[in-house]
């Protein structure tokens, strides 16, 4: 109500204005009708007469001047007051609705990543799904919100998504030029824990023989099926991309296969004496030794691989994925491969010559079995 008041001022004073604005003229009039007297028929005093009403005329039509501008004053003001409360009701409904949408947004963010969870067995949760969602839309707040967001892979300006594609390109890259020997394996095993570590994932599920621990902490990686991780980053990857309004990420058009899984496996049996980095889960009794005889038939020559070809085979099918590994937690599969290795291996030492080429790689290969037989016992 004071403010009501406030705004009423004009109209209040707007009698005194009138009065101030005619007061003068009709004192004037007054005043010269006192010291006139009577009006005669002289042509000099309607002369001063008709000057004087043209004065009192001009300062009237000034005074009305100055009344409408004040007027046209107050009502611009009225006006401007009018819209800047308008504006703040808009501004308030604005933010209103920009708050609602930024959390609908973020809601679906956090759906989506339960997507990805689920569709790949909730193995794993993201660590923290809300410094996610900054990462992936840096500019959003609950005062501002964009549906957008650039993969700027800069090395100045390189923001979360512009670093997953530039770390998902170098793997890519990698896997159309491979060097599978022992620094191949090394340089994979590195992409592999970098991607890891940008996805900041926190396995919930049981540990598989292979995973690769990395400070402490499991990760999607395993050894024996290193494809299984770069599908997920790529799946996670394309879902942000997707959700941001960009391009889905091409690569990896050919798996790494089975050269990745072996180069990763000699990797980590050869790099036992190195500063450990990274851990891998063997759980498995006599795991490490298994995976040795396995290199050693693949090195060994024809004459003595055709005695031990069905050890190998057995070998490379329990080592080609994470599941295949779980045969060898049991016992009696485990049984059969020493004892068809033991004596296959026997045989082939029979037919080899001590000073023949493959022989000393026969007869590590065939200790490998009596230890493994030793360990079962």
């Amino acid at each position: 109500m004071a403010s009501g008041k406030k705004d009423d001022w004009f109209s209040s004073a707007l009698p005194w204005i009138i009065v101030a604005a005619l007061g003068p003229a009709v004192i004037i009039l007054v005043a010269y009708w006192y010291n006139l007297g009577p009006v005669s028929h002289d042509h000099g005093p309607w002369s001063s007469f008709g000057s004087l009403l043209s004065g009192v005329f001009m300062v009237a039509s000034t005074c009305a001047t100055l009344a409408t501008l004040m007027f046209l004053a107050h009502q611009n003001k009225q006006i401007q007051d009018s819209n800047r409360k308008q504006q703040e009701v808009t501004d308030k409904q604005l933010a209103a609705v920009n708050f609602e949408q930024y959390v609908n947004h973020r809601r679906y963010f956090m759906e989506r990543l339960g997507e990805l969870q689920s569709a790949f067995g909730n193995r794993f949760v993201f660590e923290d799904a809300d410094e996610l969602y900054s990462k992936v839309f840096p500019r959003n707040s609950p005062i501002n919100l964009e549906f957008t967001a650039e993969v700027n892979g800069s090395l100045n300006a390189q923001n979360y998504l512009g670093k997953l594609c530039y770390q998902l390109g170098k793997l890519d890259d990698f896997s159309k030029a491979p060097d599978w020997n022992r620094s191949g394996g090394r340089r994979l095993i590195g992409l592999l824990i970098d991607l890891s570590v940008a996805l900041n994932l926190r396995m919930v599920d049981e540990p598989y023989d292979g995973d690769v621990v990395f400070n402490g902490k499991r990760t999607f990686i395993n050894i024996y099926s290193s494809n299984e991780f770069i599908e997920l980053a790529k799946a996670i990857f394309n879902s942000f991309l997707f959700y941001t309004g960009n391009e889905k990420f091409s690569g990896f058009d050919i798996p790494m296969g089975r050269s990745a899984s072996d180069s990763l496996m000699a990797y980590v049996l050869s790099a036992k004496e190195d500063p450990a980095v990274f851990d891998v889960v063997k759980a498995v009794p006599g795991l490490e030794i298994m995976e040795q005889i396995y290199f050693n038939l693949f090195r060994m020559r024809h004459e003595d691989f055709w005695f031990l070809q069905p050890s190998y085979a057995t070998l490379m099918d329990a080592f080609s994925s994470r599941i295949g590994v779980m045969q060898l937690k049991n016992k009696e599969f485990v049984d059969q491969i020493v004892d068809v290795g033991c004596c296959a291996a026997s045989t082939a030492l029979k037919h080899s010559s001590e000073e023949g080429e493959g022989y000393e790689l026969l007869r590590q290969t065939h200790e490998l079995f009596n230890l493994l037989l030793a360990r079962n016992l």
